[in-house]
């Protein structure tokens, strides 16, 4: 990680602060990052991973919702204020302006709305739909600027409040959302998995974009597999109830990663020998088919063996 400061703190809701995160006084210049790549951040003790909203000469934007602001159980927001130290990791994801699909709607719940917002400001899309979730009418952070897109990109911004109107049904949304559709879903894991259930047995297909942990997948994978490291020469056995990313670390194979949520592409590794049960939000269809590379911080290895060059 790279050592960074809070250049600048600004409250956008009661809950969501607008940060913008620069090199220190005299440090190397951070990373190069598009909109909606993730970065992990190491504030005193904690680290968490957070999207890049924006980017300038200097650094990122970032939208971090402090829950509990001013409570003493929050270790987070206290210590980043306008000039605080705090370390950076390299941005990684595919969730960005750049990205290849061709986006007609986006589900989006809390600082969800982040990534989509990152995505729309891009200018590439037109004739979207947005439906935007957030508890509370002071909140929906950066709904005049989605608002103001929409009117540039025929594009159309619908708002759910469910502190007034609870919760939406997810189902019924996604089953007004046409056939061949290109959905982008970014949002806490509950959320992104009853779109998926929606999508999934909703009538005709559409395509689902997440930008949030992913899960799900086989249920043909092997309760254990031997696990080859040919760069390192380690061989050892791992059960597939933890994390592969976690079994590699703890047996002396050091793999780096960031979200360890399947949505970065930090951890990605090359497959020599075995057959993946990708539940990332990375890799191409194609990448998966392939399954020569795979995220081991989600994914499983349906076979017995698996032979990894790291």
């Amino acid at each position: 990680m790279k050592a960074a400061m809070v250049r600048s703190a600004h409250a956008l809701t009661p809950t969501v602060t607008q940060y913008w995160i620069t090199r220190p006084p005299g440090g190397a210049p951070l990373p190069a990052a598009e909109p909606g790549q993730h970065v992990t951040m190491r504030v005193g003790p904690r680290v968490k991973t957070f999207t890049v909203v924006a980017v300038d000469a200097d650094g990122y934007e970032l939208a971090i919702r402090n829950r509990h602001r001013g409570d003493r159980r929050d270790h987070l927001s206290p210590r980043l204020h306008a000039g605080a130290p705090v370390r950076v990791s390299a941005p990684a994801g595919r969730f960005t302006a750049g990205h290849p699909a061709p986006f007609t709607h986006f589900l989006a719940a809390g600082v969800g709305i982040n990534p989509v917002l990152a995505v729309l400001a891009g200018g590439r899309l037109r004739g979207w739909r947005l439906v935007y979730v957030d508890r509370g009418a002071a909140e929906f952070p950066f709904l005049a600027r989605l608002r103001e897109l929409a009117g540039e990109q025929d594009g159309t911004v619908v708002t759910v409040d469910t502190e007034a109107g609870g919760r939406p049904d997810w189902a019924e949304i996604v089953a007004a959302v046409p056939a061949g559709s290109t959905i982008g879903v970014c949002g806490p894991p509950p959320m992104v998995e009853a779109v998926r259930t929606a999508v999934d047995q909703a009538p005709g297909t559409r395509q689902l974009i997440a930008d949030g942990p992913a899960s799900g997948g086989s249920a043909d994978v092997s309760p254990a597999v031997e696990v080859e490291c040919v760069k390192t020469g380690i061989t050892f056995e791992a059960t597939q109830h933890q994390p592969l990313l976690d079994a590699l670390n703890r047996n002396g194979v050091a793999v780096p990663s960031s979200c360890r949520q399947g949505i970065c592409g930090t951890c990605e590794i090359e497959v020599r020998t075995g057959q993946i049960d990708h539940r990332d939000e990375v890799l191409t269809d194609q990448e998966k088919a392939d399954s020569s590379f795979m995220l081991p911080c989600v994914s499983k290895s349906i076979g017995r063996r698996l032979v990894l060059n790291v």
